[in-house]
Formats: structure tokens, sequence, C-alpha cells
């Protein structure tokens, strides 16, 4: 290769290179004076008004007021009537027995039942409220996830068409040296199979991130969406719980314990064993108390005939109790027996999900500093160094190509490790949003 296609070159990449590093600086300074979308306003957006949440507000208000309604005695019934009436003459004063009768009775529940199902109504409110926080905790995991992966999506086509600007400078370098028989025509047909790669990778990167932006939206509304990315990243130092924590498996459960979905479970396995006294109280008799007031017309005579006052009690007795409360017992304590062995389930499962996400946290940490300490200068060194060597006519075209290649893979690599730890620490977080800073 002869010396002016040499500075051709140099010259291109110099000259690309700065283009790139104007545009972004040009980039930047657009994105600090618009409306710009930070981490912090998704969440809130998120949260604000989402009908999931607002659905369980009203959810938790019924069951309060009917917790209330629930342990008020039932209303009193009232009875009128007229007995004995004689049916030859229906004069209410020829009978001494015709009376009218006005009469009141009142309906007590069994032992102490209408607090017991008090008690369940409150705890099912409460059951609804752990919910609500175990919903916002994976709305904020799931927007946080998209939102980082838009970032990484739009980063990775900024690095695409940084990379496209220089093999497309090339590829018209190649061209130019073909047409005056200073290069063959498989470097270009090869600068060109590689710029229209990359113009793949952009459509398919164009496709995630409208995807991305449309998941983004459920969230956050449409308009929101379109917004530009901030630069800034979260760090979500609170993510960096104490190694010692996650060794010690009983503090680790101290602390988990905390989260909605167990407390969910609590409360649910409170309402269970409500449902067992409710039971046990039924096995007790309810008892009805009846008040009642007959008046009696004067006879024809004038002789006044008494009024009568009459009252009395029924009460219940459950004498067979074998094949009814004795097998609803047994059922509401099998119930209750599998939700408590049911919470050590779900309690494992996120403990060992925690763990993971603690394990992948430490690995990706470990690529990061091999990327930043190895990979990254040696990809750059080696896409120098065979377009040195080309240059020098050392070197083929098709090791420029792949050395550049290489160099883009290990760029987008790197970006997407920066990605991924945050959203491993997004993850993090949704299991520790409970913790306490200290251990």
């Amino acid at each position: 290769m002869s010396m002016d296609s040499v500075n051709t070159i140099s010259t291109a990449v110099i000259s690309i290179g700065l283009l790139v590093s104007s545009q972004i600086l040009m980039a930047d300074n657009n994105i600090n004076n618009i409306s710009v979308l930070t981490m912090e306003k998704v969440e809130r957006l998120a949260l604000e008004n989402e009908p999931g949440i607002t659905s369980q507000d009203w959810q938790v208000r019924s069951l309060t007021e009917n917790a209330i309604a629930e342990s008020q005695l039932p209303d009193p019934k009232m009875q009128i009537g007229l007995i004995n009436v004689p049916t030859d003459t229906y004069d209410f004063d020829q009978e001494n027995m015709t009376q009218f009768k006005f009469g009141v009775s009142q309906q007590f529940p069994a032992g102490n039942m209408l607090d017991v199902k008090q008690q369940k109504i409150e705890k099912q409110a409460l059951t609804i409220r752990d919910k609500k926080e175990q919903r916002k905790l994976t709305i904020l995991k799931t927007v946080r996830l998209t939102y980082l992966e838009i970032y990484y999506l739009e980063q990775a086509k900024i690095t695409i068409l940084e990379n496209k600007k220089l093999f497309s400078q090339l590829t018209e370098i190649v061209k130019s040296l073909y047409s005056v028989g200073k290069n063959n025509q498989q470097d270009l047909i090869h600068s060109q199979l590689e710029l229209s790669r990359l113009d793949d990778r952009i459509v398919k990167v164009d496709k995630n991130l409208k995807s991305q932006r449309y998941n983004l939206a459920r969230w956050i509304g449409v308009e929101n969406s379109k917004l530009a990315l901030t630069t800034v990243l979260p760090e979500w130092t609170n993510a960096d719980i104490s190694e010692s924590v996650y060794q010690n498996e009983g503090a680790l459960v101290e602390q988990l314990i905390k989260h909605p979905l167990i407390k969910e479970m609590d409360h649910k396995i409170e309402v269970s064993r409500q449902d067992v006294a409710l039971i046990k109280e039924s096995y007790k008799p309810g008892w009805r108390l009846n008040v009642s007031y007959s008046y009696r017309e004067d006879r024809p005579d004038g002789i006044e005939r008494a009024d009568f006052i009459s009252l009395g009690a029924s009460v219940d007795l459950p004498i067979f109790s074998g094949k009814r409360q004795d097998k609803k017992l047994l059922s509401k304590e099998y119930i209750y027996q599998s939700l408590k062995d049911k919470r050590i389930e779900i309690l494992r499962e996120i403990m060992s999900s925690l763990q993971q996400e603690y394990s992948n946290k430490n690995q990706i940490i470990k690529r990061n500093q091999l990327y930043q300490s190895l990979l990254l200068p040696q990809a750059k060194q080696q896409a120098e160094a065979a377009l040195l060597a080309y240059q020098s006519d050392r070197g083929d075209f098709a090791d420029v190509m792949r050395a550049h290649i290489d160099n883009l893979n290990a760029l987008l690599d790197n970006k997407r490790i920066t990605i991924d730890l945050l959203k491993t620490k997004s993850k993090i977080l949704y299991f520790t949003s409970s913790f306490s800073n200290e251990g």
C-alpha cells in the first residue's frame, strides 16, 4: 500500500474520532437543556395513581368498615299479631284469650364469635395492605429493569453508530483504492458486508428500544415514556448489604421476615387461625331472648281483663357435632398447617433468590474489573495494531475489520456489564427494601 493511502486512512480515522466526540458533547448539552427522564421520576410516576394500588386501597377500606359491621349484634326482630280471635263473630272482646300481641326477640351468637369475626376481617385488611406493599416493590423493580434496558440499548446504538461512521469511511477509502487498482475486490466486499451487519444491528436495537419504551409507557404514560433518559445512573448503595448478613442464615431470615411476601403469609396464617377459633366458638351454644306484651280487651259487661307479659329464651344444643363442627374444625386446622408450611417455602424461595442475586452481583463486579483492566485496553490495542499492520502492508484488511468488530463487541459487552450490575442491584432491592443498614 502506498504512503498516500496510509495517510488518507490515518487522517480519516482521526477526523471521525473528532467528529464523534463533538457530536457526543453536543448531545450531552442538548439533554441538559430539555426535560429528561430520571430513575427517580420514573419510580414516582409509576406509583402515582396506579390503578392496582388504588384498587387495593379500596379493598382495605371495605374490609375495615366490614370488620366493624361484623362485630355488631344482629338486628332484633319484632313480632305483631292477633291471637285466639273467635271465628264466629271475630269480636275482639268476646273471648278471654283473644289478644293483640307485640314482641321483640334478640339473637346472641355463640361464645365470643363477634370479636373473633372482627379480628379475622382486620387481619384480612392487613393482608391486602401487605399485597399493596408487595405490588409497589414489584412495580419499582419492573420499571427500574425497563429503564436500565432502555438506557443500555440507547448507549449501544450510539456506540454502533460511532463505529458505523468509521466503517463507512474505511469502505469509501477501500472503494477509492479499488477504483485505481491499489486494492482487491475482496476487501471492498468485506467492508460492505460488515457495514451491512452494523445496519442490521441498529435495526435490532431500534426494535428492542420501541418494545421497551412501550413497556415503560404502561407504567408512566406514553408521553412520559418518550422523554430522553438522563446520563446519570443511580448507584443504589443501599443494595450493598454486608456480606456477613448473606453468610448468616439466621440473620438473613431475621431480615427477610420483614418482606411484604412473608408479612402477607403471616397475616394469612392469622386469618386461618381465626377461622379455627370461629369453629371452636360454634361449639358453644347461641341463644335468643324473647320479650312480648299481649293486650286484651275488657269484657262486654265492662269487667277489665288483665294484659299478659311473656319472657323466654331459646338455647342452641350443639350435641350433634361429630360430622359437622368436628369435621369443619379439622378442615380449618389442616388449612392452618398448610399455610405455615407455605410460609416456610416462600421464605426459602426468596432467601435463595436473594443469595443468587448477591452471587451474580459479585461475579459481574469481577467481570467489570476484568474488562476495565484487560479486555477493553487489549481490544483497543488489537484494533490499532491491525490498522498499523495494514498501513504497513504487513496485514490484511480482513484483520482490520475483525479487530474493530472485536473492539466494538468489547465496548458493548462493557456497557452491558454496567447495566447488568445495576439490574442485579434492583433485584436485590426488591428483597432488601425493608432491611436495616446495620450488619
